[in-house]
């Protein structure tokens, strides 16, 4: 697969140790690919239409968000920390054409565009200390703009973060290719919530 994509001039699989992305070891994580079967079980579990609109929050190269694409999104977006990284991604979908994504350069916690999007998903992007503010973030947007936004957490290191001020609950989980799992969680309870009818959500 790496050399398929090398043969394309892509870059989506490679991975990078934070110190080699730039990055502070202490508040982010290094990049690896995670746009598999597995995200594209849930996706289409959510029965994704042109209505929904999801952000990849540390998207690395963009493997996840490629997965993304072959979904019915409005919009497929990414914001990364890394501004090569964010580059090489930027590279990577200009590279197919791919006219519905935009891959913002910045810090997830000071975020402003949060408000567009009905779902995220993070692999396991950083640590507590930034998880932290990125879910006051995401409490702060679903107040000031009233929908459900559901959280996909590919490796969720930081489960008790996301739920600990109530707004977000775990209503299911899947399996992942290393064994950790994959969490969904949403500020909607019961049948409010898009995860209520499938059962592997509960």
């Amino acid at each position: 697969m790496i050399f398929a994509d090398r043969l394309y001039g892509l870059d989506f699989l490679t991975t990078l140790r934070a110190e080699e992305a730039g990055l502070d070891p202490l508040s982010a994580f290094g990049s690896s690919p995670s746009g598999n079967k597995y995200l594209k079980h849930i996706l289409t579990d959510l029965k994704i239409t042109p209505k929904d609109a999801i952000l990849d929050i540390g998207c690395g190269k963009g493997s996840a968000l490629r997965t993304m694409l072959a979904f019915p999104f409005v919009r497929v977006d990414g914001i990364e920390l890394s501004e090569p990284i964010a580059a090489i991604a930027t590279r990577n979908f200009k590279r197919l054409n791919a006219e519905r994504v935009n891959v913002f350069h910045g810090d997830a916690s000071m975020f402003s565009g949060y408000d567009a999007y009905n779902i995220v998903y993070l692999y396991n992007p950083f640590p507590v200390s930034v998880m932290r503010p990125v879910v006051q973030a995401l409490m702060r947007s679903v107040h000031e703009v009233e929908r459900e936004l559901v959280i996909i957490y590919n490796n969720p290191t930081c489960h008790e973060t996301v739920v600990a001020q109530g707004v977000f609950a775990q209503k299911g989980r899947y399996p992942d290719q290393w064994g950790n799992g994959i969490a969904l969680y949403s500020n909607r309870d019961g049948r409010a919530s898009r995860l209520f009818a499938n059962k592997r959500m509960q």
